[in-house]
This record gives C-alpha cells, sequence and structure tokens, in this order.
C-alpha cells in the first residue's frame, strides 16, 4: 500500500454476529499473517451464539450486541490514524452505523461484505419472536441505516456479497446501493459487486472467494492513496 508519508493505515474487521467458529477473519479476508509497519490490524469479534442464550433474543441479544460494538467502533476511530472499517455481515451494518454516527470521523473507507443495511432479515431467521409489536417495529426503523447516507458523507464505500449467501440475501444490500448512490452527493464513492458463486462466508477457498479479495485489495489499494 502506497500510504502518505508518516501515515499508518488503521484497520478494524468487525466479525459478524453471532460469528461462527471458524479460521482468522484476517486470513480469510486474505491479507497477511504479518503485516508492514504502516499497516495496523485490530479486529473485533462480535460474539457467538451464546449472546443469544437470553430472555429476548431482540433487544438483548441483537440490539444489546449491535448497539455495544457501535459505541466500541465509534471510541476506536478517535484513538487511530486513517481508519478503515472491514465489516462481515451484521459488522457490515455496525461499520456502516458508526461512520454516520462519526460523521466528522476522518475514516477513509467502510466495506461491508454479506451485510445489510437494517435488521430486516432476522424477521426470517427468528419467526417466532413477536415482531408486529409497536416498539419492535420502531426499532427496526432506527437500526436502519438507509435514512443515513447522508451522514456517512465523502468516505469511500465497498459492497460485497455473494449470489449464494443464504444468511442475508443480496437483494436488501443492492436496493440499499441503489438508493445510496442517489442520496449521497457523493454518488462515485460507492462501490458494489454481486460475486457469482459466494456464500456468506470466506473460509472456503475457491474462485468466488478470490475474485471478493481482489475487489477487497483493489479497494484498500485505492483509499490508500487518499490524503487523510
Amino acid at each position: 500500500m502506497n500510504n502518505p508519508v508518516g501515515t499508518k493505515e488503521s484497520i478494524l474487521v468487525i466479525s459478524d454476529f453471532p460469528q461462527k467458529a471458524s479460521s482468522s477473519l484476517v486470513s480469510s479476508l486474505g491479507f497477511e499473517d504479518s503485516t508492514p509497519n504502516h499497516e495496523e490490524i485490530t479486529v473485533l469479534n462480535l460474539g457467538g451464539k451464546e449472546r443469544l442464550a437470553v430472555p429476548d433474543v431482540f433487544y438483548d441479544g441483537y440490539i444489546q450486541v449491535l448497539t455495544d460494538a457501535r459505541k466500541h467502533v465509534g471510541q476506536w476511530i478517535d484513538t487511530v490514524d486513517s481508519p478503515l472499517l472491514i465489516g462481515l455481515g451484521l459488522g457490515g451494518l455496525v461499520a456502516l452505523w458508526a461512520c454516520a454516527d462519526n460523521r466528522q470521523a476522518p475514516v477513509r473507507g467502510i466495506v461491508a461484505i454479506g451485510s445489510t443495511p437494517h435488521l430486516e432479515f432476522l424477521k426470517d431467521r427468528h419467526p417466532y419472536y413477536d415482531w408486529p409489536a409497536d416498539t419492535v417495529k420502531k426499532t427496526l426503523l432506527d437500526w436502519d441505516v438507509s435514512y443515513k447516507v447522508p451522514r456517512i458523507g465523502s468516505r469511500h464505500v465497498l459492497l460485497l456479497h455473494g449470489d449464494h449467501d443464504q444468511v442475508i440475501g443480496a437483494n436488501w444490500i443492492e436496493e440499499f446501493f441503489l438508493l445510496a448512490t442517489g442520496v449521497s452527493r457523493f454518488p462515485d464513492h460507492w462501490e458494489y459487486h454481486r460475486i457469482r458463486g459466494l456464500g456468506h462466508d470466506w473460509d472456503h477457498e475457491g474462485q468466488a472467494v478470490q475474485e471478493a479479495r481482489q475487489y477487497l485489495h483493489a479497494f484498500r489499494k485505492k483509499i490508500a492513496t487518499l490524503v487523510g
């Protein structure tokens, strides 16, 4: 990466939730185990299914975990230089919200992989939850980052999704991309790729994973040249 002299590229990788026990997130993204001196990679693991063993799976589980993560990422942004946020699954939603929450922070880029702009997909994952409740409807609306696109500002955004994703369908993020590029003052800063044959996880080598990694590498290379 060709960073400006004296600038360290700080990368935060945010896991999905619940996070499946698998190989290193950093390795699955194709990053080297040992990073150059100008790169610093941190991983925020949101936890596994044990964090859903709570009385209210929506509020005590998902909302509590994601709210804590948003706060954590916001605090992390204030401690680093030239940050790049990479979120997988719901980690991508956390990354988008953290940037919207901290609109003045010098975030260079956001990558959302297999992600979603809201929590509507949880209705299929947890069909027996009391979704029609008015308070739940309001919370779902409050967590829809589509309404906060202008707050993301001039940050560069990469959205990657596989057409074989059985966890979060690609349609959600495609609609978000179309909305974002229509609303944002910087539509050319948004990039979306739907990758044929790619599933939700990158823990299996294959052509689709390699293609996704190439898009990620190209995006990192592009934003590394930006002056923070």
